[in-house]
């Protein structure tokens, strides 16, 4: 296989996020030495404006990326040269992006900072957060070796009261975790353990990782900055917590949720209200979420129907109904367009 067949083969994640499962290794020395960082940047990057190559990028460029990938989500191991890039207002206008991407540094040094936010560096076992919803500027400072794995917005915002906050306060509260550590020896695990799973136990892996990765910022987050807040900020975010962990249950509503975090049905009412919230609608937005999920994974056999039960999710018309006021299309539309990629994307899987 020559270097231009083996190079067709990939997919380009500068198009965005792939709408069928892609796991993949793609390395900058598949392409002329000269050529090596436009390559790179025209197979990875996106959600960034990335200057022109100084002389030494221009003269080679060395960089790989180990990617596992579905439209709802997508973690990478990187291993690059150094290069910067921006996010402009123009820019998220354009692509609408509002990925938020979580970067743990294993080897070298991220700086960077996001509008009216503050400076943000993390070096070797640190965590850079990136929100591709603000404009800011990141710099990865000479050789470097991270994991990146995305975070759904949704469920990041809910264990914050109002807005996230400045996504470097967020990083700040994280490195300062005793938790971080666990969090950081897991994600280095990927790609190894990644390579060893089949389709379905590699979705298991990038969701079991995405919550991992969200409870344990809220855990930092909540310890380093908790007593600035009240009572009900702790309810609030527990009570986000048990809906997330028991979206399969038929029976979860307000009177489950009040008695699990030791409040009335009443102040729990009250307490949504104050994020401008109802009950049942941030429990139907996670079940959409979860469900749309699901249908984005590799196992298209599974009907419909049963995985929506999984989601909590029992009256199929209004689900349907639900699901395409939320994304715009119904569940078995976005099931077809995940099938007819994935027929489409069959040559640019790296394990086959």
């Amino acid at each position: 296989m020559d270097d231009l067949t083996r190079r067709q083969q990939f997919y380009q994640f500068s198009k965005g996020r792939p709408r069928a499962h892609v796991f993949q290794t793609v390395s900058s020395i598949d392409a002329p030495e000269r050529e090596r960082y436009n390559y790179w940047l025209k197979s990875v990057i996106y959600n960034l404006e990335v200057p022109r190559p100084n002389a030494a990028q221009q003269r080679d460029f060395v960089a790989s990326v180990t990617s596992l990938a579905t439209l709802s989500g997508e973690m990478h191991h990187v291993e690059a040269d150094g290069y910067e890039g921006i996010r402009t207002r123009g820019q998220i206008r354009a692509d609408g992006g509002e990925e938020l991407a979580l970067l743990y540094v294993m080897d070298g040094r991220i700086e960077g900072s996001h509008e009216h936010g503050a400076d943000a560096v993390a070096g070797p076992g640190e965590f850079y957060l990136f929100d591709a919803a603000r404009p800011g500027k990141v710099r990865f400072c000479g050789r470097h070796s991270m994991i990146q794995i995305d975070l759904s917005r949704p469920l990041l915002a809910s264990i914050f009261t109002g807005s996230i906050p400045d996504p470097a306060l967020i990083g700040k509260a994280l490195n300062s975790s005793r938790l971080s550590g666990l969090l950081g020896a897991h994600l280095a695990r990927f790609p190894k353990k990644a390579s060893a799973l089949n389709p379905m136990e590699q979705l298991g892996l990038l969701d079991a990782s995405e919550a991992f990765a969200i409870t344990t910022i809220e855990t930092a987050f909540t310890s380093a900055y908790g007593d600035r807040g009240s009572r009900n900020e702790g309810l609030f975010a527990a009570a986000q917590r048990y809906i997330r962990l028991n979206l399969g249950k038929k029976t979860l509503g307000a009177e489950e949720i009040a008695r699990a975090i030791g409040c009335s049905r009443a102040s729990l009412y009250r307490l949504f209200a104050t994020y401008h919230l109802t009950v049942n609608g941030q429990i139907r937005e996670l079940r959409l979420q979860k469900l749309k999920a699901f249908l984005e994974g590799p196992d298209q056999l599974v009907p419909i129907s049963v995985l929506a039960e999984r989601c909590g999710l029992f009256d199929t018309p209004n689900v349907n109904r639900a699901f395409r006021h939320r994304f715009g299309l119904s569940p078995s539309e976005l099931r077809e367009s995940q099938s007819s990629s994935a027929d489409g994307d069959t040559g640019q899987k790296s394990r086959e």
